[in-house]
């Protein structure tokens, strides 16, 4: 997990900045939003703020729970990294120097996916509360038919479809190229290529959940468009 983690984060870190300075530049530059809006920009940006974290909460949590539903059917070497385990060494009187200890296998630990199911679900609840009831407190302080020119609901909706997009972009030839390894590609032996061996599950679980999310943002973009097709 930590593998994945050390390129998700930082990925969503990096793209998430990008796209708020981005936002904030055109916000400065050319946007206006009615008068009425303006004096709620305070609160609505708090909604929205507190709905685009939630989201990537959810998809770390959701990354997690597909990462371990995958190693059910497919095995836990899908989606982890084994650890290898050696002979034990028994020091004795005649022999002061010790042998390096001799390789045995590959251990695969149930508990890793358990933990991975334990914190995904929580992850997945807390975000989906705090999705939920902020999704009910945009509704309130933006109306159906504002939020056709709400320039926040448009950041938001462009800052989702940029980090969940570019999520995607990364992780899925990631996890194709892994997948082909895994099933194509010998692994040799493991006590020197164990390092090395590919584990798509990781980066499959992430994938599939951000593209879920970018899939989700680009049909409500798309339709916020279609929407303001008659105005324009």
């Amino acid at each position: 997990m930590v593998e994945y983690e050390s390129i998700v984060y930082p990925l969503l870190i990096l793209l998430s900045a990008v796209s708020f300075i981005v936002a904030v530049i055109v916000y400065f530059r050319s946007e206006k939003e009615p008068e009425a809006l303006q004096r709620r920009f305070l609160p609505r940006f708090y909604a929205y703020a507190v709905l685009f974290f939630s989201s990537v909460v959810l998809v770390v949590g959701g990354g997690l729970l597909l990462k371990a539903a995958l190693s059910y059917p497919l095995g836990l070497e899908f989606s982890y990294r084994g650890q290898p385990v050696y002979a034990e060494v028994v020091y004795e009187e005649s022999r002061p120097y010790l042998e390096p200890p001799e390789f045995e296998r590959v251990e695969y630990r149930q508990e890793w996916r358990l933990t991975d199911l334990l914190n995904g679900a929580t992850l997945v609840a807390t975000g989906s509360l705090f999705l939920a009831s902020h999704w009910v407190l945009r509704n309130r302080l933006e109306g159906k038919e504002e939020r056709s020119v709400s320039f926040l609901n448009r950041a938001y909706l462009m800052v989702s479809g940029v980090v969940y997009g570019g999520l995607s972009l990364v992780l899925i030839p990631t996890a194709l190229r892994q997948l082909i390894e895994f099933y194509l590609l010998p692994r040799g032996d493991p006590e020197t290529t164990l390092w090395t061996w590919p584990i798509p599950g990781a980066s499959l679980g992430y994938a599939l959940a951000a593209v879920a999310f970018w899939l989700w943002a680009v049909a409500i973009l798309l339709r916020n468009l279609r929407f303001e097709g008659p105005e324009a």
